[in-house]
Protein backbone atom coordinates (compact mmCIF):
# COMPACT_ATOMS: atom_id res chain seq x y z
CA UNK A 1 0.00 0.00 0.00
CA UNK A 2 2.95 2.30 0.49
CA UNK A 3 3.95 2.16 -3.15
CA UNK A 4 0.88 3.87 -4.56
CA UNK A 5 -1.35 6.60 -3.16
CA UNK A 6 -4.98 5.60 -2.58
CA UNK A 7 -7.76 7.99 -1.69
CA UNK A 8 -9.83 6.05 0.82
CA UNK A 9 -13.05 7.13 2.54
CA UNK A 10 -12.99 4.37 5.22
CA UNK A 11 -16.13 3.00 3.63
CA UNK A 12 -18.91 4.78 5.45
CA UNK A 13 -21.73 2.81 3.86
CA UNK A 14 -24.32 5.52 4.31
CA UNK A 15 -22.06 8.16 2.83
CA UNK A 16 -21.15 6.09 -0.22
CA UNK A 17 -24.72 5.20 -1.07
CA UNK A 18 -25.59 8.87 -0.73
CA UNK A 19 -22.76 9.71 -3.12
CA UNK A 20 -20.58 11.45 -0.52
CA UNK A 21 -17.13 10.88 0.88
CA UNK A 22 -16.81 9.56 4.41
CA UNK A 23 -14.19 11.97 5.65
CA UNK A 24 -11.31 9.53 6.20
CA UNK A 25 -9.37 10.06 3.00
CA UNK A 26 -5.83 10.19 4.30
CA UNK A 27 -3.77 7.02 4.05
CA UNK A 28 -1.14 5.53 6.29
CA UNK A 29 0.92 2.45 5.59
CA UNK A 30 0.23 -0.68 7.63
CA UNK A 31 3.53 -0.19 9.43
CA UNK A 32 3.02 3.50 10.20
CA UNK A 33 2.28 4.74 13.69
CA UNK A 34 -1.41 5.29 14.34
CA UNK A 35 -2.71 8.75 15.16
CA UNK A 36 -4.62 9.14 18.41
CA UNK A 37 -7.85 11.13 18.58
CA UNK A 38 -7.32 11.86 22.25
CA UNK A 39 -9.49 8.94 23.36
CA UNK A 40 -8.56 6.14 20.97
CA UNK A 41 -5.72 3.72 21.56
CA UNK A 42 -3.54 2.68 18.61
CA UNK A 43 -3.14 -0.92 17.55
CA UNK A 44 0.43 -0.87 18.78
CA UNK A 45 -0.57 0.11 22.32
CA UNK A 46 -2.66 -1.65 24.93
CA UNK A 47 -6.36 -2.05 24.06
CA UNK A 48 -8.69 0.54 25.63
CA UNK A 49 -10.22 -0.59 28.90
CA UNK A 50 -13.74 -2.00 28.83
CA UNK A 51 -16.27 -0.68 31.34
CA UNK A 52 -16.40 -4.07 33.07
CA UNK A 53 -13.73 -6.68 33.68
CA UNK A 54 -13.34 -9.22 30.89
CA UNK A 55 -12.54 -12.88 31.37
CA UNK A 56 -10.38 -14.73 28.89
CA UNK A 57 -12.61 -17.59 27.76
CA UNK A 58 -12.57 -18.11 23.99
CA UNK A 59 -14.90 -20.08 21.74
CA UNK A 60 -13.34 -21.57 18.59
CA UNK A 61 -14.71 -20.57 15.21
CA UNK A 62 -16.93 -22.99 13.36
CA UNK A 63 -15.40 -25.11 10.59
CA UNK A 64 -18.46 -25.08 8.36
CA UNK A 65 -18.08 -23.79 4.82
CA UNK A 66 -21.56 -23.72 3.29
CA UNK A 67 -25.07 -22.84 4.42
CA UNK A 68 -26.42 -26.24 3.41
CA UNK A 69 -23.87 -27.99 5.61
CA UNK A 70 -25.41 -26.52 8.72
CA UNK A 71 -28.90 -27.57 9.72
CA UNK A 72 -31.01 -25.63 12.18
CA UNK A 73 -30.58 -28.37 14.78
CA UNK A 74 -26.78 -28.16 14.59
CA UNK A 75 -25.39 -25.66 17.09
CA UNK A 76 -23.10 -22.76 16.22
CA UNK A 77 -21.24 -21.73 19.38
CA UNK A 78 -23.26 -19.37 21.50
CA UNK A 79 -20.66 -17.13 23.15
CA UNK A 80 -23.16 -15.30 25.34
CA UNK A 81 -23.35 -18.31 27.63
CA UNK A 82 -19.62 -18.01 28.20
CA UNK A 83 -17.49 -15.27 29.70
CA UNK A 84 -16.55 -12.57 28.73
CA UNK A 85 -19.81 -11.57 26.98
CA UNK A 86 -21.90 -12.69 29.93
CA UNK A 87 -20.44 -9.77 31.88
CA UNK A 88 -22.33 -7.37 29.59
CA UNK A 89 -25.66 -9.10 29.10
CA UNK A 90 -28.87 -8.17 30.90
CA UNK A 91 -32.39 -9.21 29.98
CA UNK A 92 -33.31 -10.36 26.49
CA UNK A 93 -35.23 -7.81 24.43
CA UNK A 94 -35.41 -9.52 21.01
CA UNK A 95 -35.07 -12.99 19.50
CA UNK A 96 -36.00 -13.18 15.80
CA UNK A 97 -35.36 -15.43 12.83
CA UNK A 98 -36.94 -16.55 9.57
CA UNK A 99 -40.05 -14.67 8.49
CA UNK A 100 -39.63 -12.16 11.31
CA UNK A 101 -36.37 -10.98 9.76
CA UNK A 102 -37.47 -11.23 6.12
CA UNK A 103 -40.07 -8.58 6.96
CA UNK A 104 -37.12 -6.20 7.43
CA UNK A 105 -36.49 -6.26 3.66
CA UNK A 106 -35.59 -2.71 2.59
CA UNK A 107 -33.83 -3.58 -0.67
CA UNK A 108 -36.08 -1.44 -2.85
CA UNK A 109 -35.47 1.74 -0.84
CA UNK A 110 -31.91 1.29 0.49
CA UNK A 111 -30.36 0.06 -2.75
CA UNK A 112 -31.76 2.87 -4.89
CA UNK A 113 -29.99 5.66 -3.01
CA UNK A 114 -27.33 5.88 -5.73
CA UNK A 115 -27.46 5.32 -9.48
CA UNK A 116 -24.56 2.85 -9.46
CA UNK A 117 -26.45 0.30 -7.32
CA UNK A 118 -29.21 -2.03 -8.55
CA UNK A 119 -32.03 -3.10 -6.23
CA UNK A 120 -32.29 -6.56 -7.80
CA UNK A 121 -31.18 -8.60 -4.78
CA UNK A 122 -33.67 -10.92 -3.13
CA UNK A 123 -34.56 -11.80 0.46
CA UNK A 124 -35.92 -15.26 1.22
CA UNK A 125 -35.47 -18.33 3.41
CA UNK A 126 -33.64 -21.59 2.75
CA UNK A 127 -34.62 -25.16 3.60
CA UNK A 128 -33.45 -24.67 7.19
CA UNK A 129 -35.57 -21.55 7.61
CA UNK A 130 -32.55 -19.26 7.64
CA UNK A 131 -32.87 -15.83 6.03
CA UNK A 132 -31.02 -15.48 2.71
CA UNK A 133 -29.83 -12.24 1.14
CA UNK A 134 -28.85 -12.97 -2.46
CA UNK A 135 -27.28 -10.85 -5.18
CA UNK A 136 -27.60 -11.71 -8.87
CA UNK A 137 -23.97 -11.24 -9.92
CA UNK A 138 -24.74 -8.10 -11.91
CA UNK A 139 -22.50 -5.12 -11.20
CA UNK A 140 -24.14 -3.13 -8.40
CA UNK A 141 -26.55 -5.91 -7.39
CA UNK A 142 -27.68 -5.07 -3.86
CA UNK A 143 -29.85 -6.46 -1.05
CA UNK A 144 -30.63 -5.14 2.42
CA UNK A 145 -32.39 -5.89 5.71
CA UNK A 146 -32.91 -2.90 8.04
CA UNK A 147 -34.51 -3.19 11.46
CA UNK A 148 -37.70 -1.17 11.99
CA UNK A 149 -36.55 -0.38 15.53
CA UNK A 150 -33.44 1.30 16.90
CA UNK A 151 -31.17 0.04 19.67
CA UNK A 152 -28.83 1.58 22.22
CA UNK A 153 -27.03 0.26 25.28
CA UNK A 154 -27.51 -3.31 24.09
CA UNK A 155 -25.68 -6.49 23.18
CA UNK A 156 -26.61 -7.56 19.63
CA UNK A 157 -25.79 -11.04 18.33
CA UNK A 158 -26.22 -12.47 14.84
CA UNK A 159 -25.30 -15.88 13.46
CA UNK A 160 -24.14 -15.25 9.90
CA UNK A 161 -22.87 -17.10 6.85
CA UNK A 162 -20.40 -15.11 4.73
CA UNK A 163 -20.15 -16.31 1.11
CA UNK A 164 -16.78 -17.17 -0.46
CA UNK A 165 -15.53 -15.61 -3.69
CA UNK A 166 -15.44 -18.28 -6.42
CA UNK A 167 -11.89 -19.54 -6.92
CA UNK A 168 -10.77 -17.90 -3.67
CA UNK A 169 -12.15 -19.99 -0.78
CA UNK A 170 -10.42 -17.82 1.83
CA UNK A 171 -11.94 -14.55 0.57
CA UNK A 172 -15.41 -13.26 1.46
CA UNK A 173 -17.33 -12.17 -1.62
CA UNK A 174 -18.85 -8.76 -2.20
CA UNK A 175 -19.28 -5.75 0.05
CA UNK A 176 -20.91 -7.85 2.78
CA UNK A 177 -21.74 -6.10 6.05
CA UNK A 178 -23.47 -6.17 9.44
CA UNK A 179 -23.68 -2.68 10.90
CA UNK A 180 -25.60 -0.03 12.84
CA UNK A 181 -26.55 3.53 11.97
CA UNK A 182 -29.38 6.07 11.94
CA UNK A 183 -29.41 7.18 8.31
CA UNK A 184 -31.44 10.42 8.75
CA UNK A 185 -28.99 11.58 11.42
CA UNK A 186 -25.73 10.37 9.88
CA UNK A 187 -22.98 10.85 10.92
CA UNK A 188 -24.03 12.72 14.09
CA UNK A 189 -25.69 9.71 15.73
CA UNK A 190 -22.89 7.40 14.62
CA UNK A 191 -22.24 4.34 12.48
CA UNK A 192 -20.73 1.12 13.77
CA UNK A 193 -19.59 -1.35 11.11
CA UNK A 194 -19.21 -4.59 13.07
CA UNK A 195 -18.46 -6.63 9.94
CA UNK A 196 -17.61 -4.87 6.70
CA UNK A 197 -15.72 -6.64 3.91
CA UNK A 198 -13.98 -3.77 2.15
CA UNK A 199 -14.15 -4.10 -1.65
CA UNK A 200 -10.76 -2.43 -2.20
CA UNK A 201 -8.79 -5.22 -0.49
CA UNK A 202 -11.39 -7.87 0.49
CA UNK A 203 -10.38 -7.48 4.16
CA UNK A 204 -13.04 -7.31 6.86
CA UNK A 205 -12.83 -4.28 9.16
CA UNK A 206 -14.60 -2.81 12.17
CA UNK A 207 -15.16 0.93 11.88
CA UNK A 208 -16.78 3.70 13.90
CA UNK A 209 -18.01 6.93 12.24
CA UNK A 210 -19.39 10.03 13.98
CA UNK A 211 -18.96 13.80 14.05
CA UNK A 212 -20.71 16.08 11.58
CA UNK A 213 -20.95 16.28 7.81
CA UNK A 214 -18.40 19.08 7.87
CA UNK A 215 -16.10 17.41 10.42
CA UNK A 216 -16.40 13.64 10.27
CA UNK A 217 -14.55 11.30 12.62
CA UNK A 218 -13.49 7.74 11.84
CA UNK A 219 -11.70 5.06 13.86
CA UNK A 220 -11.12 1.63 12.34
CA UNK A 221 -9.17 -1.61 12.41
CA UNK A 222 -8.50 -0.92 8.73
CA UNK A 223 -4.94 0.00 7.77
CA UNK A 224 -6.42 2.86 5.74
CA UNK A 225 -7.62 4.70 8.86
CA UNK A 226 -5.47 7.28 10.62
CA UNK A 227 -7.14 6.47 13.96
CA UNK A 228 -6.52 2.77 14.46
CA UNK A 229 -8.51 0.42 16.64
CA UNK A 230 -6.69 -2.53 18.24
CA UNK A 231 -7.02 -5.99 16.73
CA UNK A 232 -7.20 -8.60 19.49
CA UNK A 233 -8.47 -11.72 17.73
CA UNK A 234 -8.89 -13.63 14.49
CA UNK A 235 -10.64 -11.91 11.58
CA UNK A 236 -13.66 -13.26 9.71
CA UNK A 237 -13.37 -15.81 6.91
CA UNK A 238 -15.99 -17.31 4.57
CA UNK A 239 -18.45 -19.58 6.36
CA UNK A 240 -20.53 -19.45 9.53
CA UNK A 241 -19.67 -17.04 12.33
CA UNK A 242 -21.32 -15.56 15.40
CA UNK A 243 -20.88 -11.79 15.56
CA UNK A 244 -21.63 -9.88 18.77
CA UNK A 245 -21.81 -6.11 19.21
CA UNK A 246 -21.62 -4.51 22.65
CA UNK A 247 -22.79 -0.92 22.22
CA UNK A 248 -23.40 1.78 24.82
CA UNK A 249 -22.52 5.43 25.34
CA UNK A 250 -18.74 5.85 25.40
CA UNK A 251 -17.90 2.22 24.53
CA UNK A 252 -18.30 -0.55 22.00
CA UNK A 253 -16.76 -3.97 21.48
CA UNK A 254 -17.09 -6.48 18.63
CA UNK A 255 -16.69 -10.22 19.14
CA UNK A 256 -16.23 -12.92 16.51
CA UNK A 257 -17.12 -16.45 17.65
CA UNK A 258 -16.83 -15.51 21.30
CA UNK A 259 -13.45 -13.81 21.06
CA UNK A 260 -13.05 -10.04 21.25
CA UNK A 261 -11.88 -8.69 17.91
CA UNK A 262 -11.71 -5.02 18.89
CA UNK A 263 -13.05 -2.52 21.40
CA UNK A 264 -13.10 1.26 21.75
CA UNK A 265 -13.62 3.50 24.76
CA UNK A 266 -14.20 7.11 23.70
CA UNK A 267 -16.53 10.08 23.98
CA UNK A 268 -16.86 9.73 20.19
CA UNK A 269 -19.09 6.67 20.73
CA UNK A 270 -22.46 8.40 20.94
CA UNK A 271 -24.65 5.66 22.39
CA UNK A 272 -27.51 7.09 20.30
CA UNK A 273 -30.23 4.66 19.12
CA UNK A 274 -29.26 3.04 15.79
CA UNK A 275 -30.97 0.72 13.31
CA UNK A 276 -29.50 -2.70 12.52
CA UNK A 277 -28.40 -3.33 8.91
CA UNK A 278 -27.55 -6.54 7.04
CA UNK A 279 -26.41 -5.59 3.53
CA UNK A 280 -24.54 -7.05 0.58
CA UNK A 281 -23.56 -5.39 -2.69
CA UNK A 282 -21.68 -6.61 -5.75
CA UNK A 283 -19.57 -3.48 -5.93
CA UNK A 284 -19.60 -2.16 -9.51
CA UNK A 285 -16.36 -1.37 -11.30
CA UNK A 286 -17.25 2.15 -12.35
CA UNK A 287 -15.38 5.44 -12.33
CA UNK A 288 -17.71 6.79 -9.64
CA UNK A 289 -17.17 3.84 -7.30
CA UNK A 290 -13.44 3.70 -8.02
CA UNK A 291 -13.20 7.37 -7.09
CA UNK A 292 -15.04 6.65 -3.85
CA UNK A 293 -13.04 3.63 -2.70
CA UNK A 294 -9.72 4.52 -4.33
CA UNK A 295 -9.29 1.55 -6.68
CA UNK A 296 -11.32 -1.14 -8.47
CA UNK A 297 -13.09 -3.64 -6.17
CA UNK A 298 -11.26 -6.95 -5.89
CA UNK A 299 -13.94 -9.27 -4.49
CA UNK A 300 -17.09 -8.53 -6.46
CA UNK A 301 -18.75 -11.85 -7.32
CA UNK A 302 -19.91 -11.99 -10.95
CA UNK A 303 -22.08 -14.99 -10.08
CA UNK A 304 -25.02 -15.02 -7.65
CA UNK A 305 -23.95 -14.93 -4.00
CA UNK A 306 -25.89 -15.56 -0.80
CA UNK A 307 -25.34 -14.02 2.65
CA UNK A 308 -27.30 -15.88 5.33
CA UNK A 309 -28.72 -14.76 8.69
CA UNK A 310 -29.65 -17.63 11.03
CA UNK A 311 -31.04 -15.49 13.84
CA UNK A 312 -30.70 -12.23 15.71
CA UNK A 313 -30.75 -11.84 19.49
CA UNK A 314 -30.57 -8.64 21.54
CA UNK A 315 -30.03 -8.20 25.26
CA UNK A 316 -29.96 -5.05 27.35
CA UNK A 317 -26.53 -3.85 28.49
CA UNK A 318 -26.01 -4.45 32.21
Amino acid sequence: MRTRPIRWPCLALTALLAGGMAGCSSVISPSSAAVSDGDATSASASPPPAPVALATAKVPATEETSPAAHSSSSAISNPVSNSPLSAYIGSQVLDESGAQLTSWNETSSYCTETATVIADGTVGTDSSGDVTLSTTGKAGSCVALISPGTYSSDVIEAKLYFPALPGKPGTIANWTSFWLTNAPKWPEDGELDAAEVEPVDATNAVTWHSGTSADQFTASTSTFSTVRLPVDGANLTPGWHTVDIVYTKGFFAVYYDGQEYTSYTSANVTGDPLNIYFTMMDTPTSSEIEKQIGSPPVNSDSSPATYTVRDLKIWSFK
